[in-house]
């Protein structure tokens, strides 16, 4: 049997210590320099209004959907452009049959997504004597497929307060004041509180956008400097994506007036000209003012903050086709050592943050996968497949959709004390989580919850920790530490033993010191005072959020140990969650917008993996 076990050398590549330099012993690090978020927020915006507390917040002048034309032209790009792969001919005609359908019901008229969606499935037409279904060809399309689709059809918003005297494009609005979700707000107000620490108390806090995660990285510039602003920041869009630095790489030709080109090929995004004419122009002269203009942009901000999408599209547009940082990544790297700025990022924006080193081990950044999978076939070194490649066939590297995949030269490497995933107890994540952790021999991984953030502080003097960690928001995050683990076997045969696990919730706080992980529990909650021992069981553990809810009930009450399965076509593994010599639990309830949560943190509860028929 193998043993995991923990490395306590102190060697440290490819990131400094978190520590202030001589240069700046008059400047003090913020109580926290990063918040990263586990996505999942519910914020109320002129697009998103059941997320508002009324439903008559926004104008006519916000954006409120996105519209679509089905005119000959936009056909015809469908039609024309070198897109489709020869053995996805068929559903290549079949959409178009269907879009030329409803192109003679429609004409020149301009409709909301919703509305187009609701027409395409509903459709039956006949093709060469074989009837055919809007409702199949629309979910038989992948999800790289229907994105190009709409992408060919969709049409600028106008402003409709000013229709007939321009063409100014209507915007996206966000209102935190009307946000239902008071966890939200919280995130959203501490993350600007942070960067006025860092501004100080003369003038309100810079904080830069980047919208690098997203496949179309205009579409949600509009939403996140509006909802900034709404917190009290000033507020700018850094325009840094893949097709901006492959632009910068590319010496072959004025690549800064071919961005349009590099968005098809780096993000699969296509006539984003036409749809944000205006953001598209502010992000050509960013790209000709090359990286000394980002470089100023960022060495006058007080804060970053980097949405949700895919984390391998920020890692493009943040280091350079050989992987070393960019110069706009090595200022964020140097400013945030100094304490000069404060870094904010959901979802991909918090998994992206991963990379350095710990412990002399390289900390990768995850990519891929689900737990189910990640347990079956294990964690693969390689890009991740395309979302929805198994619909069209064009997974690579013999990978399916989802498989674990992760990057073992990391993310943009600002976290380096363990891998960090998002959307977690959500979407059941544990399993893959522990399984990139012993097939990368890492020690530490976090997984932050929907609607949660982890809040980071680096180290202000040598009596301090490390880092510090505090939990805000709805949920948790779970901590897995492999420093006790076993293993035995490969594979689908793996087997794991003594998975030390952590969940902490709002209040509580952590700290890594000399590679040891502290826990403390808020001081509003107490040792659990139910007696009852249920048997606790789970016959699809990772589906949802099995998981959580099947580890809150063994934390609440006296029961040992806790079952689930996790299996898929006939194969699958075994999941114990028990209670150890070492295991504390603490519930209490806080009061949210006049609801009482109630929840329970753990520390040190064991977990075993093995196959199981």
């Amino acid at each position: 049997m193998k043993k995991i076990t923990a490395c306590f050398s102190a060697i440290l590549l490819a990131l400094p210590v978190f520590t202030l330099s001589a240069n700046d012993e008059n400047r003090t690090l913020p109580d926290y320099s990063m918040l990263l978020m586990g996505g999942g927020l519910a914020t109320c915006s002129s697009t998103a209004t059941r997320y508002c507390t009324s439903a008559d917040v926004f104008s006519a002048a916000a954006k409120k959907n996105n519209q679509y034309q089905l005119s000959t032209s936009h056909l015809q790009a469908i039609n024309s452009v070198g897109f489709w792969s020869e053995d996805r001919i068929i559903e290549q005609q079949q959409t178009l049959a269907i879009l030329e359908f409803l192109r003679g019901q429609l004409g020149e008229e301009v409709i909301a997504e919703r509305e187009l969606i609701r027409l395409w499935r509903g459709a039956e037409i006949e093709v060469d004597g074989i009837w055919v279904s809007g409702r199949t060809v629309y979910t038989g399309l992948s999800s790289r497929e229907l994105s190009f689709v709409l992408d060919q059809l969709e049409v600028p918003v106008l402003n409709a307060s000013t229709a007939g005297r321009s063409n100014e494009r209507s915007r996206e609005f966000a209102d935190l004041a009307q946000t239902s979700n008071g966890f939200s707000v919280e995130l959203y107000n501490q993350f600007v509180a942070m960067a006025q620490q860092v501004a100080g108390d003369k003038r309100k806090p810079r904080i830069l956008v980047v919208t690098a995660s997203s496949r179309d990285p205009f579409a949600a510039v509009d939403f996140y400097t509006n909802l900034l602003k709404e917190a009290g920041a000033e507020v700018s869009w850094l325009p840094i994506t893949a097709a901006y630095q492959a632009a910068w790489q590319d010496e072959e030709r004025n690549s800064c007036a071919n961005l349009e080109q590099h968005l098809a090929e780096q993000h699969g995004s296509y006539q984003r000209q036409r749809v944000y004419a205006d953001l598209m122009a502010e992000k050509v002269a960013f790209c000709r003012a090359g990286s000394k203009g980002a470089i100023a942009q960022i060495r006058r901000s007080d804060g970053i903050f980097f949405n949700g999408g895919d984390q391998s599209l920020t890692v493009k547009a943040f280091r350079l086709a050989d992987g070393s940082a960019s110069s706009e990544l090595q200022q964020i790297e140097r400013m945030l050592q100094a304490g000069q700025i404060v870094i904010a990022g959901t979802s991909a924006g918090t998994a992206v943050m991963s990379g350095g080193s710990f412990a002399g081990q390289r900390t990768p950044m995850i990519t891929n996968g689900d737990s189910t999978s990640a347990l079956l076939y294990g964690a693969f070194d390689l890009a991740p497949p395309a979302v929805g490649c198994d619909k069209d066939q064009s997974c690579s590297n013999g990978l399916a959709e989802n498989h674990l995949t992760y990057n073992s030269a990391g993310g943009l490497g600002l976290f380096r004390w363990g891998v960090l995933d998002t959307h977690f107890s959500e979407r059941g994540r544990q399993g893959r989580l522990i399984r990139l952790l012993h097939d990368s021999q890492n020690r530490f991984g976090f997984g932050i919850d929907e609607n949660t953030g982890l809040l980071v502080g680096f180290r202000r003097s040598d009596d301090e920790p490390e880092v510090r960690f505090s939990v805000i928001g709805e949920a948790g995050v779970f901590v897995v530490d492999m420093a006790s683990a076993s293993s035995s076997g490969e594979g689908s045969a793996l087997t794991l033993k003594k998975v030390t696990s952590h969940y902490l919730t709002r209040g509580d706080e952590m700290e890594l010191s000399a590679n040891q992980l502290r826990s403390r529990f808020a001081n509003w909650k107490f040792a659990p005072n139910n007696l009852a021992q249920p048997l606790l069981s789970s016959g699809d553990i990772f589906e949802r959020d099995n998981y959580k809810q099947l580890s809150h009930l063994l934390c609440t009450t006296q029961a040992p140990k806790a079952d689930g399965r996790a299996v898929r076509v006939g194969q699958g593994f075994a999941v114990a969650i028990y209670k150890y010599h070492s295991s504390y639990a603490r519930q209490g309830t806080f009061r949210q917008q006049a609801e009482d949560i109630s929840y329970c943190s753990y520390r040190n509860m064991m977990v075993d993996l093995q196959p199981a028929n």
